[in-house]
């Protein structure tokens, strides 16, 4: 296999590539950055209800490349799933309300007049489906009423939207993305989301072409059972599909292939010479009709393939020879949290501060990323700010822990929480979130309980256990927020 770049070349395409990749937010994304990994196929099957994913997983790349026709027709032809093309999405609620959606403010309103979720979503779906009695309101509470008052007008709205989606062999969709912006009090949001897991049992028991999809995190879905009948929860974790970058076997290896496939993917479809002799290293890459570049089987899936390629990129060691480690392998394991989980966007960062790095410690490197410098890469703490957007608890939790050596006993965290008052913290961030519903986020499920809180902790991957009880900390949320290691190496300092 023979590179026409030169390492300037390289160097260029990866800053432009990196780059635009990561200013992209979700609602601006492009059909030639649209990447399909294997591991995400079954969140789009139409009996898929339920999806699950952590803190930067997916969800709502997903949940927006539905409602974009481009998008949804692109992966109906990469999964192979005809039926995407004949599904009609619309959104039940999201970060960005529309016309079908009440509002955070509306539901702070709704949940205080005691409304119940199961009658309110259901409300938001049959006004998303455009049921004429229903359109003709104008606010969400004499929608819910009426609904309350005309369960036989229910029953007759969904056997005519059922009959009228079958006569179109169509399925009618309904997306609910954002939970975590439901309401800042945990229990207050997972009563709302379990209104959702509700609807979506209504509709799969007595339809087959009405369906929800609820993007969730696992954590917010086991709360949010709880408000489910018994008896039905089976059936809906049955039906939950799992969003996933790479998981962990038995021997502790981690799968990283899908990342590395959306790494080179992004390199592939630039729209520039340099992407285009990239390209040219392999013949078998195929333009489709959309414009896209699909990238051969091995360079998306093959790790020994992958792992050459980005051994001509930064060098196959992580020193001189393999006892300092392999580069292809070290960037997902120092990225990974507590629960072997990696997400892209920290993936992609740690590429672009390696690379600025290189381009300052290392100009004349003859490959275009140094191994030093993927070190410096690890440390830029993007996967601790995508958790703290989601989960703003998470950073007041960690800060008075700043400073501290692991592992660390029990005693001396939950001592720190309660010298640091951190019950009262969270409450303040709860009321603000309240009194600012463009920001709302959904707290932890028990802000008093310090014990429970940092179980929570370690059911995010923050913190782990180890056997002899001391809790420990990955270096993704170590390094970021300041904590030390006893026996510890001095840790590369980050890009400035």
């Amino acid at each position: 296999m023979s590179h026409t770049l030169s390492v300037a070349d390289y160097r260029t395409l990866l800053h432009d590539a990196l780059s635009a990749a990561l200013a992209a937010d979700t609602p601006s994304l492009s059909v030639p950055m649209m990447y399909t990994p294997n591991t995400h196929r079954a969140a789009l099957y139409a009996d898929s209800t339920v999806v699950r994913g952590s803190t930067g997983q997916g969800k709502t790349f997903w949940a927006r490349a539905l409602t974009d026709p481009q998008l949804r027709a692109v992966a109906a032809r990469e999964y192979r799933m005809p039926r995407l093309e004949r599904t009609e999405p619309v959104t039940g609620f999201s970060a960005h309300p529309n016309t079908f959606q009440p509002s955070a403010g509306e539901l702070h309103a709704l949940t205080g007049l005691g409304v119940q979720p199961t009658a309110l979503w259901s409300a938001v779906a049959l006004t998303a489906f455009g049921v004429p009695d229903l359109a003709a309101l104008t606010t969400w509470t004499e929608r819910v009423d009426w609904l309350v008052r005309n369960p036989g007008a229910v029953e007759r709205s969904l056997a005519e939207l059922e009959g009228a989606a079958r006569a179109a062999d169509t399925v009618r969709l309904v997306l609910f993305d954002a939970l975590d912006q439901l309401h800042p009090d945990r229990a207050q949001a997972e009563h709302l989301a379990s209104g959702m897991l509700n609807l979506s049992l209504t509709l799969s028991r007595h339809t087959t072409r009405l369906r929800t999809k609820i993007f969730i995190r696992p954590d917010m879905l086991d709360g949010a059972l709880t408000g489910v009948p018994r008896a039905e929860r089976a059936f809906l974790t049955a039906r939950a599909a799992d969003l996933f970058w790479g998981r962990t076997d038995y021997l502790g290896r981690t799968s990283r292939t899908a990342l590395y496939g959306l790494f080179f993917h992004l390199l592939g479809n630039h729209d520039s010479t340099e992407a285009a002799a990239f390209r040219a290293a392999w013949p078998t890459w195929v333009q489709s009709g959309d414009g896209r570049f699909l990238a051969p089987t091995e360079l998306g899936c093959d790790p020994k393939t992958q792992e050459d390629v980005f051994s001509t990129l930064v060098g196959r060691f992580m020193g001189d020879n393999a006892r300092k480690g392999y580069t292809y392998t070290y960037l997902s394991c120092q990225l990974q949290d507590a629960q072997g989980t990696v997400t892209p966007r920290p993936f992609l960062t740690a590429l672009a501060t390696a690379l600025k790095s290189t381009g300052r410690n290392h100009p004349e490197h003859d490959r275009p990323l140094h191994h030093d410098d993927l070190r410096r890469g690890v440390c830029s703490g993007a996967r601790a700010d995508e958790l703290h957007q989601a989960m703003p608890w998470v950073r007041l939790a960690l800060e008075p822990l700043a400073g501290q050596q692991l592992p660390i006993w029990e005693e001396k965290v939950l001592g720190l929480w309660e010298n640091a008052e951190l019950a009262d913290r969270i409450q303040e961030l709860s009321t603000r979130g309240t009194s600012d519903v463009g920001r709302v986020r959904t707290g932890p499920s028990h802000p008093t309980s310090y014990p429970l809180l940092l179980e929570e902790l370690i059911e995010a991957g923050v913190l782990n256990r180890r056997t002899n009880g001391q809790l420990d900390m990955p270096g993704v949320y170590r390094i970021a927020h300041g904590l030390g290691r006893l026996g510890g190496v001095r840790r590369a300092a980050p890009a400035a």
